[in-house]
C-alpha cells in the first residue's frame, strides 16, 4: 500500500488532535488488514436459480433489491463500514501508557493487570489498546471489573463489548452496565450477560 507523505502527515495531525496514542503507521497497518479481510462482494455471483428463488420467496421488495444491487457499491459500503469500525475502536480506547497515566501507576502495573485478566485489551496493529469503558468517570477502574473481564468471550470484537457495556438493559433497571457497575451494582449479572455474548 503506497501512502503519500502528505497523507501520513495529515493522519498524524488528526491522531494528535484527537489524542489518539497511535502512530499513522499503526493505523495504516490496521486499516490495511481490516480492508483485506472485507469479503470480495460479487466473487461468487448468484446463479439464475438462486435469483429466481429469491424473487419468488424473499418478500415483496426482493425484485427491487436484486435489480438495484451493484457489487461495486456494496464493496464501497463494506469498506467504509470497516474504516469506521477501525476509527471507532481507536477513539474508544487508550494505550498502556495512557492507562498508566490515568490511574497514576507505572506501566508495568497495567501490563500486570492485562496478564492477570483483570483489565481487557485488544490488539490494533502491533499495539495493545485498552477500551475506555473499563474506567469510571473519576478516572479509576470500574468496580467489579475483574469479574466482567473474566467473562469476556475469546474473539469478541471491541465494538461488540463496547456497545453492550454502554447500552441500557431492562434487567439492570434500565441502566447501562458501565453505569450499573459505577453505582456499585453486583458485577455477577453483568458478567453473565457478557459471557452470553459469545453464544450469539
Amino acid at each position: 500500500m503506497r501512502v503519500s507523505v502528505r497523507a501520513i502527515s495529515e493522519l498524524d495531525d488528526v491522531l494528535e488532535r484527537h489524542g489518539v496514542d497511535l502512530s499513522s503507521a499503526e493505523v495504516i497497518e490496521e486499516l490495511d488488514a481490516a480492508l483485506t479481510s472485507v469479503a470480495s462482494v460479487g466473487a461468487a455471483p448468484l446463479s439464475r436459480a438462486e435469483v429466481a428463488f429469491l424473487r419468488a420467496n424473499a418478500g415483496p421488495h426482493a425484485a427491487e433489491v436484486l435489480d438495484g444491487w451493484d457489487p461495486a457499491v456494496e464493496r464501497r459500503h463494506r469498506a467504509r463500514a470497516t474504516v469506521a469500525r477501525v476509527a471507532q475502536a481507536a477513539a474508544a480506547s487508550m494505550s498502556i501508557a495512557e492507562a498508566a497515566l490515568l490511574l497514576g501507576v507505572d506501566r508495568s502495573r497495567i501490563s500486570h493487570r492485562l496478564s492477570q485478566g483483570t483489565l481487557w485489551a485488544f490488539t490494533m496493529g502491533r499495539t495493545r489498546r485498552i477500551p475506555r469503558w473499563q474506567f469510571s468517570a473519576d478516572g479509576g477502574l470500574l468496580p467489579g471489573l475483574a469479574s466482567v473481564v473474566a467473562a469476556i468471550p475469546e474473539g469478541i470484537t471491541p465494538q461488540t463489548i463496547e456497545a453492550f457495556m454502554r447500552a441500557p438493559l431492562p434487567d439492570l433497571d434500565g441502566d447501562a452496565p458501565v453505569d450499573y457497575l459505577a453505582a456499585g451494582g453486583n458485577p455477577r449479572p453483568v458478567a453473565d450477560f457478557v459471557a452470553a455474548l459469545g453464544e450469539w
